[in-house]
């Protein structure tokens, strides 16, 4: 049978629920993971034993250093996991068995999953993610407080959005942006 192409698999959508808890997961994962570096250089520099989260208690230039490395460890679960490591999946998807693909099931390219990952999941919907605080705290470091507030409820709002989008139409903002969405891994 030389003429017959076969028949492409048929992908099924995340379901809500799985998709729901591995967005919680990778929230808490992410987060955990971004602070690692911030909590060592904090407890560094001041011995404590406690974990410091707000960067503008640092002493400058040290604020800068933590966020930047936050931003990049965050960067790291966020985006060089799911690129390279388990293609299209952070450690929370994986454990849901849900893959992030593109509109055409094809595995997504790098610079969309970085648009998804980077600049929708981690900094625009990352009101609850210590890398969206890491971002708004940097940048009221670099306004004297002027912006922080605004920008918290700017992303709460985007956040909002997002999850009335994902819960009305399946697809949150940081899929419509990018081209994506999430699918069953089964």
């Amino acid at each position: 049978m030389k003429g017959k192409k076969k028949p492409e698999p048929a992908y099924v959508p995340a379901p809500w629920s799985r998709r729901g808890f591995a967005y919680l997961l990778d929230g808490y994962l992410g987060s955990a993971f971004s602070v690692i570096p911030v909590g060592l250089l904090w407890n560094m520099l001041t011995e404590e034993v406690v974990i410091n989260t707000d960067l503008t208690l640092f002493d400058a230039p040290y604020g800068w250093l933590a966020g930047f490395l936050g931003l990049v460890f965050g960067a790291v679960y966020y985006y060089v996991i799911p690129m390279w490591v388990w293609k299209g999946q952070t450690l929370g998807k994986r454990l849901m068995n849900l893959r992030i693909v593109g509109e055409d099931n094809n595995p997504l390219p790098a610079g969309r999953l970085a648009v998804r990952q980077l600049a929708g999941v981690m900094l625009l919907e990352g009101a609850f993610l210590l890398t969206g605080q890491y971002a708004v705290q940097m940048l009221t470091m670099l306004t004297l407080g002027a912006a922080g507030k605004a920008l918290n409820y700017l992303l709460f709002g985007v956040f909002i959005v997002s999850v009335w989008l994902a819960y009305r139409d399946g697809k949150a903002a940081h899929d419509i942006w990018a081209g994506s969405k999430v699918i069953d891994n089964k």
